[in-house]
């Protein structure tokens, strides 16, 4: 009830500021001094009667095009668990592979994407990490901690790829021992 409210509301709003900025265009622009018209006509300032009237009316298309603009709906990966079918929400996936990153105290930072195919899944993991790290030894061991974590722990059995991508080394470089 209340979104109707809002709905009906914002509607009444952009109609009487629309017939305002549209009355204020009409009656300077015609230069309407008598009737109903003739009070939103300003003699000597009439060109600034008529900006504000465009603008008005501007300003409410504005509004009656960004009205009502549907807002994404989340994503979901779903499977056959065996018992029926499971869903669960791409920011939910994305999260759980953000936690699995603590795991590793050579991680700084990482931003898994998740990408949702036929019936399998691919991550790509954009990671930060500390200089000093073995990046082959690393990377090995995320994808393979991503890839049975995401089974075991979500019960999503065909992750197809998990690529990982160094962004960064951070922290200041170890003296070398000469």
């Amino acid at each position: 009830m209340t979104k109707f409210l809002h709905v009906l509301s914002g509607l009444v709003i952009w109609f009487l500021f629309s017939a305002l900025g549209g009355a204020l265009i009409y009656a300077n622009g015609l230069r309407v001094e008598e009737g109903i018209l003739g009070a939103f006509y300003l003699h000597d300032r009439w060109y600034e009667a008529m900006g504000a009237g465009g603008i008005m009316t501007l300003l409410s298309l504005l509004y009656l095009i960004t009205f009502g603009v549907p807002r994404p709906k989340a994503k979901y990966l779903s499977f056959d668990s065996g018992n029926g079918s499971v869903s669960i929400s791409v920011s939910a996936v994305r999260d759980f592979v953000r936690k699995l990153g603590d795991e590793f105290g050579a991680l700084v930072g990482i931003d898994p994407k998740i990408r949702a195919e036929k019936d399998s899944i691919s991550i790509d993991l954009d990671v930060k990490i500390q200089t000093g790290t073995r990046i082959p030894e690393f990377s090995q061991a995320l994808q393979n901690r991503v890839r049975e974590g995401v089974h075991d722990g979500l019960g999503i059995a065909e992750v197809k790829e998990v690529k990982v991508r160094i962004q960064e080394i951070v922290g200041t470089p170890r003296p070398s021992r000469r």
